[in-house]
């Protein structure tokens, strides 16, 4: 089983402080918390976080600091839902990517360390109403209509293409002498432009939507 660091998205509080040292006890885990910006912005040193995101008690973070901060460095680390209502359904999931497990705010402690093991075997726990959805809505989008034109600058252009090349923002930063904070700036501007939540979800729009992504293929052959 491969170790795992569980970062817990949360106000940090007595009872925040208690969850997680149950949580190390119980799962022989190592534990951290994101609870402000700088925390968030050291992430990418935890040993293969697996983010517990309580969505009753999220921390007072930018949206934009989150944006940058998670969806351009972090897009492949997976969450875990806290705390979620009876009204969360499967477009609240699509929101948040590489989600692999969901607790009710209604889920017992037990159940909870129950589910929690079986993620950290590799397998998703997710409630079977949600499971049916997500089967219905992906069944939906076997065939994908092209997205109109998307108008990108020269430089977003350069980004993505290296992002489908899976590159890190340090490699494209290098390859187009800019700073990393300034392939974040662009990312994130890109990300907003295509209406995706992160690298991943940008790269597979590239490639799913090639005539709306002539602008690159033009630069390309400059």
């Amino acid at each position: 089983m491969l170790k795992l660091t569980l970062v817990l998205v949360t106000k940090l509080t007595i009872q925040s402080r208690a969850f997680a040292d149950l949580l190390k006890t119980s799962l022989d885990c190592e534990t951290g918390f994101i609870s402000n910006e700088m925390e968030l912005e050291n992430l990418d040193r935890a040993l293969n976080p697996l983010l517990l995101v309580d969505v009753a008690n999220l921390p007072n973070i930018d949206d934009r600091c989150w944006q940058i901060q998670f969806d351009t460095n972090l897009s492949q680390v997976h969450i875990v839902l806290l705390n979620t209502s009876k009204k969360f359904d499967k477009q609240d999931l699509l929101d948040w990517p590489n989600c692999c497990g969901i607790f009710p705010q209604s889920s017992s402690l037990v159940l909870l360390l129950q589910g929690m093991r079986k993620i950290l075997a590799g397998e998703y726990w997710l409630p079977r109403t949600m499971m049916c959805q997500l089967l219905q809505h992906y069944r939906k989008e076997d065939i994908h209509p092209e997205q109109p034109m998307v108008s990108l600058t020269r430089r977003e252009c350069d980004v993505l293409r290296l992002v489908t090349e899976c590159k890190s923002n340090i490699d494209i930063a290098n390859a187009l002498f800019v700073s990393e904070h300034t392939v974040k700036s662009h990312l994130y501007k890109v990300f907003k432009k295509t209406e995706v939540k992160n690298r991943t979800q940008a790269a597979n729009w590239a490639k799913d939507n090639p005539s709306a992504f002539k602008q690159l293929q033009r630069y390309d052959n400059k």
